[in-house]
């Protein structure tokens, strides 16, 4: 379900255009240094300056989410893969018999692991009043239907969110 106020754009897009100062890499850091997080400068750092290393070494991917009125940069996620680990002594058998399908055991510690996609960061861009035209919840829903469209096309069962 596609909210067609938003697009959002993978950096590999841009990524893939290499050194074009147009369309490339360097227009990515010029873009991404307006982005602006004055409520958690984490959220900001790590746009600023993790985004493109984590995606060139396939540690997360980033997402930018721009109007599509005027194509302004409102807000960003970034997704990844993590190890999820659940202890068997904590879970229910009928849990357990479902945990069993999708995860590895491991007998010597009893616990189940299993890849959970999940949502590393999250942020609006506070630069020139940009934040007041999507919501957090618009934002999180934006994430959670790119997740979607990714186990619909490589499969997966977990996700879990960075609090």
């Amino acid at each position: 379900m596609s909210d067609n106020r938003f697009l959002i754009i993978n950096i590999r897009e841009y990524l893939a255009l290499g050194t074009d100062e147009e369309a490339g890499e360097p227009a990515l850091v010029k873009l991404l240094s307006g982005f602006s997080c004055p409520q958690n400068k984490d959220v900001e750092y790590f746009l600023k300056e993790n985004a493109i290393e984590f995606t060139k070494k396939s540690q997360s991917v980033t997402y930018l989410v721009f109007s599509n009125i005027d194509g302004a940069l409102l807000g960003y996620f970034s997704l990844t893969l993590k190890p999820l680990i659940v202890k068997g002594t904590s879970i229910s058998k009928t849990i357990s018999k479902k945990l069993q399908r999708i995860s590895q055991f491991n007998k010597e510690i009893g616990t189940y692991t299993m890849s959970a996609y999940l949502i590393a960061q999250l942020g609006k861009n506070f630069s020139n009043d940009l934040n007041k035209r999507i919501t957090g919840e618009e934002l999180m829903n934006l994430a959670m239907n790119t997740i979607k469209e990714v186990q619909y096309k490589v499969g997966g069962y977990c996700s879990i969110f960075r609090s």
